[in-house]
């Protein structure tokens, strides 16, 4: 089932002789319980793609519907309440709240649906971890936290903007294994944005960007987390 369709997609900055344009014409679908790589250099215009899609920006022109939102038609209350009920985010820093206990920083963004706090941290192997503080788990802990807080809400996507960059090799793998293991087994569709070409042998679907451009979008058949060079 497609669950993203993007049309003709453009975002701008600037005006006149300082015009910008951060993308291009994108036009793509994903369909539902993807594992999606967007792939591409830095300035490529891959996270102002993430962007729009997690509606922290909005696009010049062009149309994206997810689910059976049209996002580019929403106002700025509704594009809020879109972040806050449809979208995951997992970012390359944990952003957890040093202070909450792991249990208590996912619980910040458990809504009215979707599972427990507990429930999202067994989920991602640590309910025996709960309790610590994000200062006594490891980058790799303080990474699935993260993850947890994301899909605790049961997302319609889980977009992800370079979630293994501060991990080392070992760790890394295991955090795209659990990513893998969310969409291959629990049908969450998720979307990884990174400049690591190996990264992108995990993907179901493979979109390059550059310039602005998508110049690859891609079905492939994913490789597992141990068989990529890092």
């Amino acid at each position: 089932m497609e669950l993203i369709e993007c049309k003709d997609l453009c975002k701008t900055y600037g005006t006149g002789d300082l015009e910008v344009r951060a993308l291009d014409g994108a036009s793509f679908s994903v369909e539902k319980g993807e594992f999606v790589v967007i792939l591409g250099p830095s300035g490529a215009g891959k996270s102002t793609l993430l962007n729009l899609l997690g509606g922290m920006d909005t696009a010049t022109s062009g149309t994206l519907r997810v689910g059976e939102k049209t996002v580019t038609a929403l106002s700025e209350k509704e594009l809020s309440a879109y972040r806050r009920k449809d979208i995951g985010f997992v970012f390359q820093f944990y952003n957890l709240m040093a202070n909450l206990t792991a249990l208590e920083n996912v619980e910040l963004a458990q809504g009215e649906t979707g599972m427990t706090a507990e429930e999202a941290l067994s989920l991602v192997g640590l309910e025996k971890r709960k309790n610590n503080f994000p200062p006594q788990l490891s980058g790799g802990e303080q990474q699935r936290v993260a993850i947890a807080r994301a899909i605790v809400k049961n997302p319609l996507l889980l977009l992800c903007d370079e979630p293994t960059g501060a991990l080392d090799s070992r760790t890394g793998r295991a955090i795209l294994g659990l990513l893998s293991d969310l969409c291959r087994k629990d049908g969450m569709t998720v979307i990884v944005v990174t400049h690591n070409a190996e990264l992108g042998k995990l993907a179901d679907r493979l979109i390059r960007v550059n310039d602005g451009k998508i110049v690859e979008n891609a079905l492939q058949t994913a490789a597992s987390p141990e068989d990529i060079t890092w």
